[in-house]
């Protein structure tokens, strides 16, 4: 199995709070620490006052110094601990990685690839042509599980996200294949679907998005300081009963 070597110098801390979006205090030997968390959902099921978590010193640092990366929380199968990622910038890093690997094999072969192309109204991840064609794609991350083990997208309101979901039924009624892929950064999914609970516009938006066209894949991985691909799990998007599995659904 290959292996995407992702954290260098990992170290253990203890999550304390979460000031704002994107900075947290943990405590490392007792000491305080302000360190970057470089996920804006809101994160409120794995970011537990007193979960471990592993952060890593910055290369570049501004304000703080590290960034936090890992959560601990507790896998859906067994109850064991299970280290999550909170990084949304890793699914570019991972799927650059399984093209470069060959991992993948939606493309044939890869001619050319550009990543952040500009569109009509911002940019996607990446454009790829290929043998089989000319490609759009949008990457997500999913760190969020309910209690059926589907890994859940959106866990906040992301107007962002369904604007790069219009923005690929656009491009697919040019001609182009569009895709996009959420990349589950936890090991213990069992399927995929949209949050309806937090995002109905979102969800929506992406059962329009399948019925036009746009390819919908969930991979997993195995996550720590070095990651491994599981492969794929299947993709609901429709709104079936999820009622129970979180609050929300009882204000539905």
């Amino acid at each position: 199995m290959k292996t995407f070597h992702w954290i260098d110098k990992p170290e253990k801390a203890t999550f304390i709070s979460r000031p704002n979006r994107f900075t947290s205090v943990v405590k490392v030997s007792n000491v305080e620490k302000m360190v970057y968390l470089p996920d804006p959902g809101r994160l409120e099921e794995l970011l537990i006052p007193g979960a471990e978590v592993i952060i890593e010193k910055r290369r570049n640092s501004g304000k703080t110094h590290h960034d936090l990366l890992l959560v601990e929380t507790q896998s859906f199968q067994d109850k064991e601990p299970l280290m999550v990622s909170v990084d949304s910038r890793l699914p570019n890093k991972l799927f650059k990685w399984l093209i470069t690997e060959r991992l993948l094999n939606y493309f044939g072969n890869i001619k050319m690839i550009k990543s952040e192309p500009k569109v009509d109204h911002g940019r996607l991840d990446y454009y790829i042509e290929s043998t089989n064609g000319k490609h759009f794609i949008e990457l997500k991350s999913v760190n969020l599980l309910d209690a059926s083990g589907t890994a859940r997208f959106p866990d906040a309101p992301t107007k962002r996200g369904t604007k790069h979901l219009n923005e690929l039924m656009i491009l697919k009624k040019q001609g182009y294949t569009c895709w996009i892929f959420f990349l589950i950064v936890r090991n213990d999914a069992l399927s995929f679907s949209p949050f309806f609970e937090r995002d109905p516009l979102f969800s929506k938006t992406l059962q329009k998005a399948r019925k036009a066209g746009v390819e919908i894949k969930a991979l997993k991985f195995d996550i720590d300081r070095n990651i491994h691909f599981l492969g794929e799990v299947p993709v609901n998007t429709d709104n079936n009963n999820f009622a129970g599995y979180w609050p929300e659904c009882k204000n539905l």
